[in-house]
């Protein structure tokens, strides 16, 4: 079975969530517009490219308007790794990595909330800063950051 697809270069020019899809307009190598092109994800992650970020289309069958869009990153967002590293990230800066050494999460000075039932920490716990607790805090005996002798 002989295909007609074939793969350009793509850059972001816009973007717009509608009915559940992320669809991208932009430019390919060549300058060809393509507007409101379908940006592929696995199921479970989820991510909205800024605008100057570069990728490939697959072009199908030869009609322009339905391109599929691939493998989009913005060269001044993308993290340096180490070999065989991960990271989650964003264009702000905000990412988790998992490396040799261990996961870093890293959020500059911008607010971090987590919400759950209980969460179990197995370690140390150092904190660099205040701890706030609306409730109180118990040790393994039983006394609270409300003890004293």
């Amino acid at each position: 079975m002989r295909s007609s697809a074939h793969l350009t270069r793509f850059e972001i020019t816009g973007s717009r969530f509608d009915n559940g899809e992320l669809l991208i307009s932009g430019k390919g190598l060549a300058g060809e517009e393509f507007k409101d092109q379908l940006f592929i994800q696995p199921h479970g992650a989820a991510s909205r490219p800024p605008t100057g970020a570069i990728g490939v289309a697959m072009i199908m069958t030869g009609r322009r308007t339905q391109a599929l869009l691939m493998g989009i990153e913005h060269a001044g967002k993308r993290p340096d790794l180490p070999q065989g590293a991960a990271a989650l990230y964003d264009a702000d800066g905000n990412i988790i990595k998992l490396f040799a050494g261990g996961v870093t999460m890293d959020f500059g000075s911008r607010t971090i909330t987590m919400t759950g039932g209980t969460w179990n920490l197995k370690g140390n716990l150092n904190v660099d800063g205040n701890i706030f607790a609306t409730g109180s805090i118990i040790d393994t005996t039983g006394n609270t950051n409300h003890h004293s002798h």
